[in-house]
């Protein structure tokens, strides 16, 4: 590799935050954990990554000359009940159960700026009944269809949304120097 290249990176981090109906928070989960020394290296040599998608990945650089192009942007997050293991090809959540419009902000983690952070809660007025395990998440640049910036696999939360539970998930991705 040229040593004249500066080298980039993403890092994405997931908090999610289970709530009964009056608020408590049942349970509270962030995402990457630190799984020690083989993990980190696991994930240096490229052989374990974490969740950011091909089509992620694309979007990011064209997003970086096309400024102008609302189109574009991310604005949706999804919630599904698939845990299969996420991979870089990934397209789709395993098995969406819902997509909403997300509250979008910029955050400093670093340096100015660096990091895009994704907010939604669900909730029974999303039309969601009954109980399920909430598995997966992606973050989206349409309604419906469109492209998938990055989806996370965790270990679940038991939701009963007949009872008033609410599932509030946010998503970080921070632009940074590489290593």
């Amino acid at each position: 590799m040229r040593k004249d290249v500066e080298k980039m990176g993403m890092a994405e981090e997931l908090t999610v935050i289970h709530r009964d109906k009056d608020g408590r928070i049942l349970s509270k989960r962030v995402y990457p954990k630190d799984y020690g020394l083989i993990h980190n290296l696991l994930v240096k040599l490229g052989l374990r990554h974490n969740t950011m998608t091909a089509t992620g990945f694309a979007h990011t650089a064209y997003l970086l000359g096309d400024k102008d192009n609302a189109s574009a942007s991310y604005g949706y997050i999804a919630i599904g009940t698939n845990n299969t293991a996420a991979t870089v090809d990934d397209t789709a959540l395993g098995t969406e159960v819902v997509r909403k419009t997300a509250v979008f902000t910029r955050l400093t983690t670093v340096k100015a700026n660096d990091t895009a952070q994704w907010t939604a809660t669900f909730s029974s007025a999303d039309n969601l009944t009954g109980t399920m395990t909430i598995y997966e998440v992606g973050v989206f640049n349409d309604s419906t269809a469109g492209d998938m910036l990055t989806r996370i696999v965790y270990a679940g939360d038991n939701m009963n949304w007949d009872a008033g539970d609410t599932l509030e998930i946010r998503v970080k991705v921070q632009i940074k120097q590489g290593t």
